[in-house]
């Protein structure tokens, strides 16, 4: 399509009419499919995301869990064979002990 070398009266002109008339039927209903398209592809996306947000909240406690252990094995280097046995002995106290004398005093 060739175009023609308007003036700029009839440029303004025509632009005048453009604003009073508004878009054509044909461009209308482009518009429309345009704009349902347009929210398919950003509720695809905000369902993206939110996938997303969740494999990024999933990592951050496998993150969590990887670094407690790395810390309770550095610990476990760092220990010598006594305090290492007063460590699982304490550690039996509060897990297994604890509870149920607690249990018992409900």
């Amino acid at each position: 399509m060739t175009t023609v070398p308007r003036e700029p009266e009839l440029e303004s002109e025509l632009d005048r009419l453009r604003t009073l008339v508004g878009p054509s039927e044909v461009s209308y209903a482009a518009l429309q499919t345009d704009v349902v398209e347009a929210q398919r592809v950003a509720g695809e996306a905000v369902t993206e995301m939110g996938d997303l947000r969740g494999r990024i909240v999933e990592l951050e406690g496998h993150l969590a869990r990887a670094r407690q252990d790395q810390d309770f094995l550095q610990r476990r280097i760092e220990m010598t064979a006594w305090e290492g046995a007063m460590y699982r002995a304490q550690r039996r106290w509060r897990i297994s002990v604890v509870p149920r004398v607690k249990r018992l005093s409900d």
